[in-house]
């Protein structure tokens, strides 16, 4: 009797497959945004704007290394900050010149202004010294006041005759309007006014 041989078909191996190593794909939108966040620093942060929406693309990417992508996140908030600070220095400096330009027009103004209210004032005191050369005195305040009506300063209000100060004035309001304030334009008038002698009667 003849037997079998103990094995009568091949050998069966079990196969065993090498596991596959996951394939790593790399960010490219992180490494773009970081390259150009680092860049943006050369523009004094102006392009971080840009860089910031590619590097927030790379960090939506669930494939891939996002660390690239979150660096340059935080360098295009930087640069943003940067520009931003920049902008507001130049307008706030902008703000400045402007605002030294008008006040330097206004001083401008008020300049010529003062000037030709001087010479108003100089035509009021020729009256007031008319008044004293044909009388010998000058104006009581009243009659001062009248004589000197006629005359408006630069700002539009009738100058003033001030016979109680020492020495005696013609004064203009300026051009705040508002007389005995910081910018009043006098004038000195020379000479005296009218004494009034008082007389004493003596009961009998």
């Amino acid at each position: 009797m003849q037997h079998d041989a103990p094995f009568e078909q091949p050998p069966i191996y079990a196969a065993y497959a090498d596991p596959q190593q996951p394939v790593r794909r790399f960010n490219w939108w992180g490494f773009w945004g970081l390259l150009m966040a680092t860049g943006s620093f050369l523009t004094a942060g102006f392009a971080s704007p840009l860089a910031m929406l590619v590097c927030v693309n790379g960090l939506r990417k669930s494939k891939g290394p996002r660390k690239a992508a979150l660096a340059g996140t935080v360098l295009s908030t930087l640069g943003i900050l940067m520009a931003s600070s920049i902008v507001m220095f130049a307008v706030q400096q902008e703000h400045a010149f402007r605002q030294h330009r008008i006040e330097r027009q206004r001083q401008t103004e008020i300049a010529a202004l003062t000037q030709q209210t001087q010479a108003t004032l100089n035509a009021a005191k020729r009256e007031l010294n008319d008044f004293r050369t044909e009388t010998g005195h000058l104006p009581s305040g009243i009659d001062g006041n009248m004589l000197i009506l006629k005359h408006v300063d630069a700002w539009g209000t009738e100058l003033r005759y001030d016979a109680e100060t020492s020495p005696t004035l013609v004064r203009s309001a300026g051009p705040d309007q508002l007389y005995n304030t910081n910018d009043d334009v006098t004038a000195i008038v020379k000479g005296d006014q009218q004494r009034v002698v008082s007389i004493e009667f003596k009961s009998l």
